[in-house]
């Protein structure tokens, strides 16, 4: 068989993938970057807007401020999650009575599916809710969860309590394969616990924190059942997260899709970034 035979015969093989990436993924992108630089009503006929649209968003506040709301949110909701999985992780790894309990109830709060978070919170958030009434108990002042000044952290705290098991998970995994000859050895050299954490325990997790931290920032930067179901973006656009700002561009207050369309073509880069940084300092 020539050269050129085993070639085609490769790309036949790989041809029913390339048809699947191109219809799965680069239409779809094509089309939204075509449409991002149209007019368009619904029903009407696209009419070329050049970079009309890009031009009024880099204009607009909200563009600014749905952006920096998605970095905070998504910054202090993943490194809470991280910190206190790996806590739990390392309790959970040693070994005591009624361990195995402690993991299945450790991760019921990820067992729940978003909506149920949602309304789970809304009610417990409420002015004469759960937490202000235990704040009452303690002589504490009650809290207005949701105002302008405290709705970002209630939507964060939602998060966090949705999504820390996750974390809890891969690094139990990650702590059960690291081999217990490395902390024996580490003991006879008279290595304290601290010691053994930093040399031994986070580099050999270093792999599993990358993976689960870039696969927690995906899905929190895109998170909009809970802020939708809580505080649709409000009060003031205090929630406005990038999820929640391209559905009201798209459905509610523009009902805009090229302006939608222009809006996840300018926070594309974000994405991208952390994608490709977390692909280096895994390959590294």
């Amino acid at each position: 068989m020539s050269k050129t035979t085993r070639s085609l015969y490769n790309w036949i093989y790989v041809l029913p993938t390339l048809v699947l990436i191109i219809f799965i993924f680069i239409i779809p992108i094509a089309y939204n970057i075509w449409l991002s630089f149209q007019e368009k009503t619904i029903g009407g006929e696209a009419v070329f807007a050049g970079l009309k649209n890009y031009q009024r968003l880099l204009a607009s506040s909200m563009f600014y401020k749905s952006v920096g709301n998605s970095l905070l949110y998504t910054f202090i909701s993943v490194t809470s999650k991280a910190l206190i999985g790996l806590g739990v992780a390392l309790l959970l790894n040693k070994k005591f009575w009624g361990r195995g309990f402690l993991r299945g109830f450790s991760i019921l709060p990820w067992a729940f599916p978003s909506f149920v978070v949602a309304v789970l919170f809304w009610f417990n958030y409420d002015y004469r809710g759960t937490f202000n009434t235990i704040f009452k108990m303690l002589g504490l002042q009650p809290v207005h969860w949701m105002s302008y000044e405290n709705a970002m952290w209630s939507v964060i705290l939602i998060n966090i309590w949705h999504g820390w098991p996750f974390f809890f998970m891969g690094y139990l995994a990650g702590l059960q394969a690291i081999p217990t000859d490395l902390y024996e050895a580490a003991e006879i050299d008279g290595a304290n616990v601290y010691q053994k954490f930093i040399h031994i325990t986070v580099p050999q997790l270093k792999q599993v924190l990358l993976t689960v931290m870039l696969l927690s920032t995906m899905w929190t930067l895109g998170e909009f059942t809970q802020i939708y179901m809580t505080t649709g973006g409000g009060p003031v656009d205090a929630t406005l997260t990038i999820p929640m700002a391209t559905y009201k561009i798209a459905f509610l207050t523009e009902i805009n899709f090229p302006l939608a369309a222009a809006y996840t073509i300018l926070v594309l880069p974000i994405y991208l970034f952390l994608i490709y940084f977390t692909l280096k300092q895994m390959g590294e």
